[in-house]
């Protein structure tokens, strides 16, 4: 992800209030989740590092 499109990211998105996956538009935006927020380790339900696997897929 370009240093540009995580400033987007982050300029859109909030750590309140807490999202689950069916509600996050898109992978990056799962990603930022997971690396910014203290609840953001529940959106990778299988531990695998991926988030929202509808959406980021897995990295296995």
């Amino acid at each position: 992800m370009s240093a540009s499109s995580n400033e987007h990211i982050a300029q859109s998105c909030s750590c309140s209030p807490r999202l689950t996956c069916g509600k996050i538009r898109s992978c990056a935006e799962a990603i930022w989740y997971l690396q910014n927020c203290p609840w953001g380790g529940n959106l990778d339900r299988d531990g695998d590092g991926a988030p929202c696997e509808n959406l980021c897929g897995s990295s296995n």
